[in-house]
């Protein structure tokens, strides 16, 4: 029998699993937990101040009412 404990932040430790590797778990039962490797998630490339200043300005999204406007709303007593 090849019995594996789960540690106090529960985690499993198996000699086959690689660290850094990702795997999606698959529940069939209460008792029964599969494990499928997954390509790793792809890392986002973080913009630089211009592009994301070009970003917000190329924004559809617009606000119906001015930073002071909302301030003064929900700072009401």
């Amino acid at each position: 029998m090849n019995a594996v404990k789960v540690d106090e932040t529960r985690r499993i430790r198996l000699k086959v699993l690689n660290p850094g590797d990702y795997y999606e778990p698959e529940f069939v039962s209460a008792d029964e937990i599969t494990l499928r490797r997954v390509e790793p998630p792809k890392r986002r490339v973080k913009l630089t101040k211009a592009e994301a200043l070009t970003a917000i300005r190329k924004s559809k999204l617009t606000f119906s009412r001015t930073w002071e406007t909302m301030r003064r709303e929900t700072r009401e007593l």
